[in-house]
């Protein structure tokens, strides 16, 4: 094993509780969301949403569907690295950006559920496998650069550590993005060629 190899699994070891701590503040967030906290936020990301969708089917009628392919992978996949990247690099500002991100997304998650029934799980399953291990990685280095921030200066190695998290981002989480958005994009472009 190559000595990168092992500072990379060591990196993410450490990484091991602040994973499990945005899975379970996560998971509290759907829960949340389901029971309907916020509808009003969310019932307006939905208006805009449906809007969308609209302009989107006139869009489907004009192009051919490798090209809507390619939009929809452009446009997926730079929105969720542009995230993750903000999840990182805010990081340090005591972490309030990462686990506003999780609490949101989680919440959306779990309104989304309640408003189109807990289908949306396996709807969101073949990519979700690859885009929330994403997402969940760079919330909890996030939150790892937070918490180096608040060491004693002598103690503090902020630099190298953010220099390992964004090494992460380019090895694993922009590659687990890249497939989350192959699969989106492709099943998106499906379910509009099949609709009536």
């Amino acid at each position: 094993m190559k000595e990168g190899e092992i500072v990379l699994r060591e990196y993410l070891h450490s990484l091991r509780f602040y994973i499990l701590f945005v899975i379970i503040l996560f998971t509290g967030a759907i829960a949340v969301g389901y029971m309907g906290f916020m509808s009003e936020t969310f019932n307006e990301s939905l208006a805009w949403l449906q809007q969308l969708s609209e302009g989107i089917e006139d869009f489907t009628e004009l192009y051919p569907s490798w090209l809507i392919f390619l939009a929809f992978f452009i446009v997926i996949f730079l929105n969720n690295a542009f995230t993750c990247f903000l999840n990182i690099l805010t990081g340090p500002l005591m972490g309030i950006f990462p686990l506003f991100s999780a609490v949101l997304n989680g919440g959306l998650l779990g309104w989304f559920a309640r408003e189109e029934g807990l289908i949306i799980f396996l709807a969101i399953a073949p990519h979700g496998m690859f885009e929330l291990p994403a997402y969940f990685f760079s919330v909890a280095i996030g939150l790892r650069l937070a918490r180096e921030v608040f060491k004693r200066k002598e103690e503090r190695q902020l630099k190298m550590m953010l220099g390992e998290g964004l090494r992460v981002y380019l090895i694993l989480i922009v590659p687990l993005l890249l497939v989350a958005a192959f699969i989106e994009s492709g099943l998106i472009v499906l379910y509009i060629l099949a609709a009536p």
